[in-house]
């Protein structure tokens, strides 16, 4: 949910003025942004939904007022479930506006969501989204498909991973029905003692994303001993404190795999916003919204877990890079 919101807050940005002081000169039209994403493998889904605001004066002050970029509670917000051309469900989103938000550009500490709770989504179903002002008659839709299945991981095959021995690896794993971008974290769990008050911390290894259209297995290579070296850069020393490799108080064995699958919506969203971070120019307007501004798709998180072998540890306890930590 963290990674979410931050994501919106992000998204968001790229529908603000770039210039903080402007005079409106057109009447003011009503603009819903929407952004939501679709998990399968959640019971609960979030939908943010906000105003697209003008007004005269500083824009960053604007963002700051809650009623600038939040709909008071006007909106009907539904989401009908749809399986070869026929509505089978349609539910009501609940509106929330208790998860807190942290300081920062936009107002706080709350942002306001619209909840379905409790619903397994259809993996041969399309979703279709409508928000509707009550009182002036906007409306805003969105539709999508659902990146559903399950993730087989096909490497490792076994329940150790080694990272002890020299060379290359990969993490393989089966292509999902509607995933087109695919990535790919490594989780390190491990545990801190400090004369005996224990605390858990994680390491996280990401990989470049990776774009498919077929049906072929998705591959991340990586280099074994680059997982030490990584350890190394991202875990400071400390005098006092032992460490050892998982995190008992979670049940967490030390390597968890993080795969991600996105819609080829996600994955044009974010080829427009790569490139534009290598250029002067702003990216193109990319939305999935009629009637407004946003990206209403999905995507898929599937964890998994694994322990390290003996030598892998061995390594971490008394290899180069990280000896001193362990």
């Amino acid at each position: 949910m963290k990674n979410f919101i931050l994501l919106i807050s992000l998204v968001s940005i790229v529908f603000s003025s770039c210039k903080t002081d402007f005079e409106l000169n057109a009447p003011y039209k009503e603009t819903m942004v929407i952004y939501g994403f679709l998990n399968a493998n959640d019971s609960v889904q979030y939908i943010r939904i906000s105003k697209g605001f003008l007004g005269e004066g500083n824009a960053l002050i604007m963002a700051q007022q809650s009623d600038s970029i939040n709909y008071a509670d006007v909106l009907n917000v539904r989401m009908e479930e749809i399986v070869n051309g026929n509505v089978i469900n349609t539910f009501v989103l609940s509106r929330v506006d208790t998860i807190p938000k942290e300081a920062g550009l936009f107002a706080y500490p709350y942002q306001v969501y619209y909840r379905l709770s409790n619903h397994n989504l259809n993996a041969i179903a399309l979703y279709r989204l409508t928000a509707e002002n009550r009182e002036t008659g906007y409306k805003a839709t969105s539709i999508t498909r659902v990146v559903n299945d399950i993730v087989n991981i096909t490497n490792p095959s076994i329940a150790e991973v080694n990272f002890a021995s020299t060379g290359q690896f990969s993490v393989k794993f089966s292509p999902v029905n509607n995933g087109r971008i695919y990535d790919l974290v490594i989780r390190f769990h491990y545990t801190e003692d400090s004369s005996g008050v224990l605390s858990y911390h994680f390491v996280d290894w990401n990989f470049p994303d990776q774009f498919t259209s077929g049906s072929t297995d998705i591959i991340f290579p990586y280099a074994r001993q680059d997982f030490y070296a990584i350890l190394a850069s991202s875990i400071p020393y400390k005098s006092g404190v032992s460490r050892t490799v998982g995190n008992a108080a979670m049940g967490f064995p030390a390597i968890e795999f993080r795969m991600i699958a996105g819609t080829e919506d996600l994955y044009t969203y974010q080829q427009l916003n790569s490139a534009s971070n290598t250029s002067l120019q702003d990216p193109p307007l990319f939305t999935t919204v009629e009637n407004g501004l946003g990206l209403f798709t999905s995507r898929l998180i599937h964890l998994e877990f694994r322990n390290m072998t003996q030598k892998s540890i061995d390594s971490l306890e008394q290899g180069q890079f990280t000896r001193d930590l362990f």
